[in-house]
């Protein structure tokens, strides 16, 4: 299990270096803020290529192989800005760092489900998702302490990839995608859960809104350094954390409107932020934003998967993946445009719109799930 678990740790390190991005947009002045912010997420595209393929990988090296190889590349290419001060040099390693997270990071959600059903499948779903907000928590809170000596040192946590490598070459266990034999149709994905994937387009397209603009909103307010910031950051993953162990808890006892409570709390949390003018304030309403929003994520994860057949587990995880990384993708260009409209700066603006789209998608879901559905009526014959 451990094994298992601990590939869902290191699932979110394109996001190490969001503290000091600061500190890169003073390193290249002469390049827009969206392509300064694409340093983060650039790996998220390049993902899409193994996502992809995966299937491909897997047939022919096993999962445990697929997932080690993946962890290796990322180790490899997360370093290698230690050795470049090219921004072009820096953009193609974080390319290359995104082609070995897509092949390692659908595996952390389907290894769970085929390894485990029921209340435990749920509960461990709940636990992958809060340990990937632990392993941010703990790159981030790290990078926050080796910024001190130098931004550029941050790029040495990717070292830290290697002992997960080594985990996972102990204790995974082996197998490959059984692939459909030629008298076999692979069964399509239900409509309901290309919804799923919508919506989880959406909800992280959401919080990279509040994730990518928390170190600006810093600075512009002087609410600290980039140390603080850092370990804000930090902090929010920690809160992430509590939010998937506690999941299955809230799951029990309010169903489907746990996904209500994440979207409207997310909307309250990011307002309160977007009013915050002292550090304390706006460090309680961030990690309360992201404890808040991530009971959404293993919800959409555990519905999706739910009365999938076995061929699809793998092929939905997958889905889910790529749903999230386009996010990340396209969310510096979305947000450094609408950020241009509104009565603030451009930080203050995204956090407007990202708090009023949340607000709209809870106001949506809960009338849909409190609209009486009524049967049809049989004609009789």
């Amino acid at each position: 299990m451990a094994s298992i678990l601990s590939i869902s740790m290191v699932g979110g390190v394109t996001t190490i270096i969001t503290g000091i991005l600061p500190q890169l947009e003073h390193e290249y002045p002469t390049l827009p803020t969206t392509m300064i912010e694409w340093l983060v997420t650039a790996a998220n595209l390049s993902a899409l290529v193994t996502l992809l393929t995966n299937s491909w990988f897997t047939k022919r090296w096993g999962i445990k192989r697929t997932v080690i190889t993946g962890l290796i590349v990322s180790m490899l290419a997360g370093t290698a800005p230690l050795f470049s001060h090219q921004f072009a040099g820096l953009m193609f390693s974080r390319l290359v760092l995104g082609l070995g997270i897509g092949l390692f990071s659908p595996h952390a959600i389907s290894l769970i489900v085929h390894v485990y059903s029921g209340d435990r499948q749920a509960r461990l779903l709940g636990y992958q998702v809060g340990l990937g907000a632990l392993g941010n928590a703990i790159f981030l809170a790290m990078a926050g302490v080796i910024v001190l000596s130098g931004w550029r040192n941050v790029f040495l946590l990717y070292l830290l990839l290697g002992l997960v490598a080594l985990l996972a070459a102990a204790g995974l266990p082996e197998g490959t995608e059984t692939p459909p034999t030629q008298t076999e149709k692979r069964p399509k994905l239900p409509l309901r859960n290309w919804g799923f994937v919508g919506l989880a387009f959406v909800t992280y397209l959401l919080i990279w809104g509040v994730q990518l603009k928390l170190p600006s909103l810093f600075q512009e307010r002087d609410l600290g350094g980039v140390s603080i910031a850092n370990w804000t950051l930090s902090a929010m993953n920690i809160g992430g954390m509590a939010a998937g162990l506690t999941f299955g808890l809230l799951y029990r006892k309010y169903h489907r409107f746990t996904l209500v409570i994440g979207y409207a709390g997310a909307a309250i949390t990011t307002f309160l932020l977007l009013l915050a003018h002292q550090a304390g304030p706006a460090i309680i309403a961030a990690v309360l934003f992201n404890f808040i929003y991530s009971y959404t994520g293993p919800y959409l994860v555990f519905r999706s998967q739910q009365g999938l057949a076995p061929q699809l587990v793998n092929a939905m995880s997958s889905w889910l993946t790529i749903a999230t990384i386009i996010s990340a993708f396209f969310a510096p260009l979305l947000w450094n445009t609408l950020g241009q409209l509104g009565p603030g700066t451009v930080t203050d603006n995204t956090l407007l719109w990202t708090a009023v789209f949340l607000s709209l998608i809870a106001v949506s879901i809960t009338m849909l799930f409190i609209r009486p559905h009524t049967a049809p009526i049989r004609k009789k014959e």
